[in-house]
């Protein structure tokens, strides 16, 4: 999938025992090589071996955002990292997931009754047949974005990771036959990530959004998960944030808040680590 997105992932195994999925990108002497939510385990022995795998592999610029809470990142800062912008979400709530009736008493009383809500009036949600759901998901992300001004992956970003990754699937709520929203949701190990939705808006005076978690969180215990990452949330309840919604709906279902250490860049040729940087900006520039 990440070599059908333009990187060239190459898999490495450390002398330690971890494992990471790198992902490299430019031309050659100004290589980036990033590893996203990694290396396996995240700890300081791991970070040290990538680091000599990196310089032996000639990459110019080595990225980590590591598994790790926040405070993994000081001495990442005083070992020469340098905080750069993270490709995921630094915040996150973790849901234990567990036995249906005993999972839905653990939720914020509102949430418990927009789920029975949704139940009483009619709104029925269907998982889609494996690889399908991808056009009406991006029907419903995309109105979400319109309506948030936010840029939603491309159709094609969907259908890949529907094609490639084992266990994802497209979730789609109803509301007398009528799509209302849609969810993917994908499992790695014992946990199921939230990935993309997006609502159409209609309907919403019967809480689709909360159907489709619910659903979701229900089908990935039945398969063996027991956490469900919500992926993403806003830093804190502030009701001056533009996504103050977007809080108060997914903490609501209890889960562990979660913010994770971000992402760390280390110039492994320093000059040309510079060079790559400025024309990684200037790249930026021209697609903005």
């Amino acid at each position: 999938m990440q070599a059908e997105e333009g990187w060239r992932p190459v898999q490495v195994a450390l002398a330690g025992g971890a494992r990471a999925l790198v992902l490299v990108s430019g031309p050659p002497g100004l290589q980036l090589a990033s590893v996203r939510r990694g290396p396996v385990p995240a700890t300081a022995s791991a970070v040290s071996e990538l680091v000599g795998w990196a310089r032996g592999a000639g990459v110019a610029r080595l990225r980590i955002e590591p598994e790790a809470l926040g405070e993994f990142g000081e001495p990442l800062r005083r070992a020469g990292w340098a905080r750069v912008a993270a490709a995921d979400p630094l915040d996150t709530s973790l849901v234990v997931l567990r036995e249906p009736d005993e999972m839905l008493a653990s939720f914020h009383q509102k949430h418990r009754y927009n789920i029975r809500l949704a139940e009483r009036r009619g709104v029925r949600v269907d998982r889609c047949e494996p690889g399908e759901g991808a056009e009406e998901l991006h029907r419903q992300h995309a109105a979400t974005a319109t309506r948030q001004n936010i840029s939603p992956p491309g159709l094609a970003a969907y259908q890949r990771r529907l094609d490639r990754l084992s266990w994802c699937r497209v979730y789609v709520a109803r509301v007398g036959g009528e799509a209302v929203g849609a969810i993917m949701v994908v499992r790695f190990g014992e946990r199921a990530v939230y990935l993309f939705g997006g609502s159409s808006g209609a309907h919403s005076n019967l809480q689709p959004t909360y159907a489709l978690q619910w659903a979701a969180m229900r089908d990935a215990w039945e398969a063996g998960c027991t956490v469900y990452d919500l992926w993403g949330v806003p830093p804190s309840d502030d009701p001056a944030h533009p996504w103050h919604g977007l809080w108060q709906f997914k903490t609501g279902f209890r889960g562990t808040f979660t913010t994770y250490s971000g992402a760390w860049e280390y110039p492994l040729r320093p000059r040309r680590a510079a060079l790559a940087r400025r024309l990684e900006s200037a790249r930026a520039r021209i697609r903005r």
